[in-house]
């Protein structure tokens, strides 16, 4: 029986924000899955302060499509056909809308939001954005390393991901990010070859076996590529650059990949086109 996913999505109220949620539809696509819009303070195009004077019973005050169409209109670039085509894309899957407003409250509120998602889904569109000013990235930065759920980082161009990389080194944290995709998105495992990048350490010797066996229990054929340690960054992406698309999927170097992505957006690694990232 498919997962059933609650996912939050992170819009800016913009067209990127569409593409985000054309590219998530086609990748997840069960249709009970649950979809929640977050509009950030400081991330949306337009001020929400001046939308909204406080997020506080907002779903009484207005329908869900009266939040999104009050959202969509403070970026002068919208337009009319844009805004009517958003909200019906959003009606149809019963979009959930959060508004989050102020930078302390942003952070907290967001974080706790976050605990009862399975997915948070980042289109990286955002970080190409040439207006984004530093609070913005600040608050894009805390987001993503204070979030309580899997972070699925998205190039909207991709439909498929034709190669999914599960990075072991050994640990529990690296296990359970590969548990946490296999759950949430083993499906993709059918469709995309698979590689297992092995860090050689003590542990990951040990325990391959074991790993490795509860792989063929998704995927019975796949590549193991082993590194060491000293050189590990660098020959994992020595992997990744020979392939034309891929979702590297790990739970041990979420740091690295996001200062890569945040403070070298404009040369970075990760900012090429169909290259997305799991961060379990």
């Amino acid at each position: 029986m498919p997962v059933v996913r609650n996912m939050l999505i992170l819009m800016d109220g913009s067209a990127d924000a569409e593409r985000l949620l054309d590219c998530s539809m086609k990748i997840f696509h069960n249709r009970q899955d649950h979809f929640n819009g977050a509009f950030v303070e400081g991330i949306s195009t337009g001020n929400l302060n001046d939308v909204f004077d406080s997020t506080v019973h907002l779903a009484n005050q207005y329908t869900r499509s009266e939040i999104i169409e009050k959202i969509l209109h403070t970026d002068l670039n919208n337009s009319n056909e844009f805004i009517t085509r958003f909200i019906k894309k959003c009606e149809e899957l019963s979009l959930r809308t959060k508004v989050f407003i102020g930078a302390e409250e942003t952070n907290e509120d967001l974080v706790k939001e976050s605990l009862y998602n399975d997915l948070f889904l980042i289109g990286k569109d955002i970080f190409r954005k040439p207006n984004v000013n530093k609070a913005s990235f600040d608050a894009i930065e805390s987001l993503m390393r204070n979030t309580r759920c899997p972070i699925v980082l998205l190039d909207c161009e991709q439909i498929d991901f034709e190669n999914i990389v599960l990075i072991y080194d050994g640990s529990k944290r690296s296990f359970d990010a590969i548990k946490l995709f296999m759950y949430l998105m083993g499906d993709q495992m059918l469709k995309n070859n698979l590689v297992l990048n092995v860090v050689v350490t003590e542990n990951s010797s040990s325990n391959e076996k074991g790993i490795i066996d509860y792989l063929k229990n998704y995927k019975q054929h796949f590549s193991i590529n082993r590194v060491y340690p000293e050189n590990y960054y660098s020959e994992l992406l020595d992997l990744l650059v020979g392939l034309n698309s891929f979702l590297l999927v790990t739970g041990v170097n979420r740091n690295d990949i996001l200062e890569d992505m945040i403070f070298n957006k404009n040369h970075s690694f990760f900012m090429n086109e169909q290259r997305s990232v799991f961060l379990g």
